[in-house]
């Protein structure tokens, strides 16, 4: 089993000829567009983790080239459907459901969105990236008030005795009973001044053999930024010097 990381969330999952993608998006950022909707022409199975503009906006254009099989929320059907996308290529999918596509297996679990923290929000808004790019804000928050996150979910892709916990943001629900021991954690790197310790909580939660950090880079300025995630390394490397920290470079192949 092999996964990629494509930009912000979008994540590739594959084995033999099968793959599965999630959260696919193409950056807003001219200094940082490494993707295009040509690196999603393979795609048959795409599954999406919430619908905030950032996992879904690509969503449209994608299915039009590939006509590919979309598994999301109810909120966020409803928004692919007015943009276009014909009902019977979208799964409606809710917490405690499996979904088999061979050789994967893929376990539905309810998730919750990342707080973003006051220091944070102040840091973003007060900052002269903000008049940079302000237009692009604009945009955003348009887009936002058009694509709200709807049910968020996690999964668990299991294949050949090794399983991946995928998370697209960085939370999730006390009450639920996630996988333990994941052979992979994805985690979403974005969302908090104290994302190095609030982080840490997850690796103590569900103690996996391997971490693979996502969502890190600067796609949608003026709300995103290119997160450094040396001390966040150096934490877990200190704690659990057992466990791996993948920091993904775009579209290379890591092995499970």
């Amino acid at each position: 089993m092999e996964i990629q990381w494509f930009g912000t969330a979008s994540i590739k999952i594959s084995s033999g000829n099968t793959s599965v993608h999630f959260d696919p998006f193409i950056s807003m950022n001219k200094s940082l567009q490494y993707a295009s909707v040509y690196d999603y022409t393979d795609a048959t199975d795409i599954f999406i983790t919430h619908g905030h503009f950032d996992h879904i906006y690509n969503i449209p254009e994608i299915w039009n080239m590939t006509k590919c099989t979309i598994y999301c929320s109810v909120q966020v059907a409803s928004v692919l459907i007015k943009q276009g996308v014909l009902p019977d290529y979208i799964r409606i999918i809710d917490h405690g459901q499996v979904i088999s596509i061979p050789p994967f297996v893929i376990k539905i679990y309810k998730s919750q969105h990342i707080r973003f923290d006051i220091p944070l929000i102040f840091k973003t808004l007060i900052n002269k990236r903000m008049f940079e790019y302000y237009g692009e804000f604009i945009k955003i928050m348009t887009l936002n008030k058009a694509m709200p996150a709807g049910t968020i979910f996690a999964y668990e892709i299991v294949c050949c005795d090794k399983s991946i916990l995928h998370f697209g943001s960085l939370n999730f629900s006390p009450a639920i009973d996630y996988p333990y021991k994941p052979t992979m954690l994805t985690l979403p790197f974005q969302g908090r001044l104290d994302i190095d310790h609030y982080a840490l909580r997850f690796i103590k939660k569900f103690i996996p053999q391997s971490i693979f950090l996502h969502h890190f880079d600067d796609t949608f300025p003026p709300i995103s930024s290119q997160v450094d995630t040396t001390q966040f390394v150096e934490a877990v490397t200190k704690a659990f010097p057992h466990i791996t920290v993948v920091i993904p470079e775009y579209g290379i192949p890591y092995t499970l």
